[in-house]
């Protein structure tokens, strides 16, 4: 191309427009190469509040019972958490009630059973792509078990898991689909392992 064709307008503005789009092009790739992470790395505290089902699987026999069929029950349950993110990393307090569940025993009433947790978490992000995430979380809780065939409530210290992915709708609001896990003791009726699936809306300030 001569420097007289250059010249014309219709030359400048196919240069130009080729420009744009080689530059279009070049960000494209280096975008697929490496996921956007603008959501993951910027620091600053967030609130997750979510809801959803549980199981438990519980002991069937005590010092005082012994149930023929009581391997597991579902129950709603829910959960409420305030963290700071410091990029990939972050930490979280959370409260979490994995409902009441009844307990077919044969008599009436039916026995009842109840975890409610209080924890701290450590949470370890991975970035799937420019909009998604998997989380990782791993902490300490107070669980405290509640069955009505009890003679009262028992408090205990122990672990606390959970996965999830988490989707960002923009800069702030993002929904979560998780799954935590924890245990519990009760006085007479042995350990309780409960497990629970939520989804909820997490808010970055």
């Amino acid at each position: 191309m001569s420097p007289t064709s250059l010249s014309r307008p219709w030359a400048r503005r196919l240069l130009l427009t080729l420009r744009v789009w080689l530059g279009l092009a070049l960000a494209g790739a280096a975008a697929a190469q490496q996921p956007s992470t603008w959501y993951s790395e910027r620091p600053g505290p967030y609130l997750l509040v979510a809801a959803g089902g549980s199981q438990y699987e519980f002991d069937c026999r005590s010092d005082y019972y012994y149930y023929d069929d009581c391997a597991y029950s579902r129950a709603g349950a829910g959960k409420v958490g305030l963290g700071f993110r410091f990029g990939r990393i972050g930490v979280e307090g959370t409260w979490t009630d994995y409902g009441r569940a009844r307990i077919d025993n044969g008599r009436t009433p039916r026995d009842s059973l109840r975890l409610q947790a209080l924890g701290v978490n450590a949470v370890f992000s991975i970035p799937f792509g420019p909009a998604t995430e998997g989380l990782l979380r791993v902490g300490l809780a107070d669980v405290r078990h509640s069955r009505s065939d009890d003679i009262a409530a028992q408090h205990v210290f122990t672990a606390a898991v959970g996965l999830a992915m988490l989707l960002h709708l923009g800069p702030n609001a993002a929904l979560e689909v998780g799954w935590d896990a924890t245990s519990g003791e009760g006085r007479n009726t042995g350990t309780t392992v409960a497990g629970m699936i939520t989804a909820g809306l997490r808010w970055s300030f």
